[in-house]
């Protein structure tokens, strides 16, 4: 079986994102802003997981 894994970076913005809701309980640009803050490469790690979420094992 084969195992596709999201890189390291990927994983940091999935709790980065998840944390940040528990400040924020919507994604409004308030909310954008904070995610941002801890991870100012969010938008490029929202476009990877659009392009290979669907292959991952979790």
């Amino acid at each position: 079986m084969l195992w596709h894994l999201a890189p390291h970076k990927i994983v940091d913005y999935i709790v980065i994102h998840e944390l940040c809701h528990l400040i924020e309980h919507n994604h409004s640009p308030k909310y954008w802003k904070l995610v941002e803050g801890y991870c100012d490469d969010y938008q490029e790690c929202r476009r990877w997981l659009k392009d290979h979420g669907a292959n991952l094992n979790i």
